[in-house]
């Protein structure tokens, strides 16, 4: 059996200890400057190394980083009977960690600034990440106790695009390759789709998407072949200097080439220094998420959480192949590791048990850091993998702004009748009107939850909508 029997709400034992240790240790590494989980924040860790930030300045933009992820899309999809997203750890001990004082031309344990800041992490970190496991506890019980019960309804603001996954691949292929790839990869995977129905196949969607990806992944070969030689290319974008480079005239492409090199070889040993701590760390998530304590993306938290372990490692799969490109180059070009890159969920989920779950995922997190140089190369040699990349990182989110806003429907229908899909649909448009101070993929379980509070407010009053 793959996998592991998800209890939702999160149990208290072991939801507590393990998102304590989780908190406790991300906060000291993102404190010592080792691992960093928001994207946004990690290119400005060299500047905080440097003194060219000060911490304060760093912290200032941690806490928009944070204050946006947790309201807007952390919290609305981890209230309830669903597993919690990872964010509401990691990037609130992101903001701790950059805040509490820290020195780097000392080790932890030769100043009182560094003792204090580490100390200080590892309380304030275990704090935030036991106070969320028991805060989602009991918010879930206490919904599921409302006069018009809400738990088991924040469910299906992800059921949609549990079930429309497949157009992942689908959209990439549109965006990147045009319409009619596009159309083949959406024929085909509608056929799947059909076939997997009339045989009695498990789980449709995941028949389509794997023909979907079969396109894609064919296309994809296809133009790695036909592009030329990586000695003739132009280098990758984020490997050159803009064209009002400050360097001398007498600094040759070379020169600047081998600077670079040495840099991400530097960048790369200071890493490859912290591992133990950055593979112990790893191990915590990966046991984390084979309990189905957190999720990495509400979606696949959805399969796993219903007992598809194998569609939830595939939607992760492809979450991996749309970051990893970027989460590896800020690594390699800020000294800063990635605390995650979506693929521990991928191993996590697919492992027998939980012990076995902790320890691939810190071999994993090994064999990432050992790679990192390696993956940087073939990135700059087949610059493809980059492009379908960040073209695949907007098909998700599309596909999770209509999914999402689709399932905030249902939910608000289920507490309100055909009133809260009203109110939804209302809020979107509005939304947009007042040029979106909401994320558009939160937006539907925002409104939803809003029709839900008032819907139980209404029945405190003794007036009842019919669902």
């Amino acid at each position: 059996m793959l996998g592991a029997d998800v209890i939702v709400p999160v149990p208290l034992v072991p939801g507590v200890p393990i998102l304590a240790a989780m908190g406790a240790l991300s906060t000291i590494l993102v404190n010592r400057n080792v691992s960093v989980f928001h994207d946004g924040l990690r290119p400005l860790m060299p500047s905080l190394r440097s003194g060219e930030m000060t911490r304060a300045q760093v912290a200032k933009v941690s806490f928009s980083l944070a204050l946006a992820f947790i309201w807007a899309f952390g919290l609305p999809y981890s209230v309830g009977n669903v597993i919690p997203l990872i964010y509401l750890v990691y990037i609130a001990t992101d903001y701790i960690g950059v805040r509490l004082p820290a020195t780097y031309d000392r080790r932890w344990w030769q100043s009182r600034t560094n003792l204090f800041g580490v100390v200080g992490s590892l309380i304030l970190g275990a704090a935030w990440g036991a106070g969320i496991a028991l805060f989602l506890h009991y918010l879930a019980v206490g919904m599921a106790n409302l006069p018009v019960p809400m738990a088991a309804g924040t469910a299906l603001f992800t059921a949609p695009v549990a079930q429309a996954f497949f157009l992942f691949p689908v959209l990439t292929v549109a965006y990147h390759y045009g319409f009619k790839p596009a159309m083949v990869a959406f024929g085909l995977a509608t056929l799947a789709w059909f076939t997997a129905s009339q045989f009695g196949w498990q789980s449709p969607p995941v028949w389509a998407f794997g023909a979907a990806l079969l396109v894609m992944i064919v296309l994809l070969v296809r133009e790695a072949r036909r592009a030329r030689p990586a000695a003739d290319q132009v280098p990758a974008s984020w490997l050159v200097e803009d064209d009002d480079s400050d360097s001398p005239d007498w600094v040759t492409a070379d020169d600047e080439g081998g600077a670079e090199d040495e840099l991400f070889t530097t960048n790369v040993r200071r890493i490859k220094r912290n591992l133990p701590l950055i593979a112990l760390l790893a191990g915590l998530g990966g046991a984390a998420y084979h309990w189905g304590i957190v999720a990495m993306d509400p979606f696949s938290s959805h399969l796993y959480a219903i007992g598809f372990a194998v569609p939830a490692a595939m939607v992760m799969l492809m979450w991996a192949f749309a970051f990893i490109p970027m989460k590896v180059t800020t690594a390699v070009v800020t000294g800063t590791m990635v605390t995650g890159t979506f693929l521990e969920p991928v191993v996590a989920l697919l492992m027998p048990n939980v012990w076995a779950a902790a320890i691939g995922v810190a071999v994993l997190r090994v064999v990432e850091v050992f790679l990192l140089l390696a993956v940087i190369g073939w990135i700059e040699r087949w610059p493809t993998i980059r492009e379908v990349a960040d073209v695949m990182r907007t098909a998700i989110f599309q596909v999770m702004e209509i999914g999402f806003l689709v399932g905030g429907a249902l939910a608000a229908a289920a507490w309100a009748g055909t009133w809260g899909v009203g109110v939804v649909v209302a809020a979107w448009f509005l939304n947009i009107k007042a040029k979106s101070p909401v994320m558009p993929m939160s937006l539907g379980a925002i409104a939803a939850l809003g029709v839900g509070v008032l819907v139980n407010l209404l029945a405190v009053l003794g007036l009842h909508l019919t669902p």
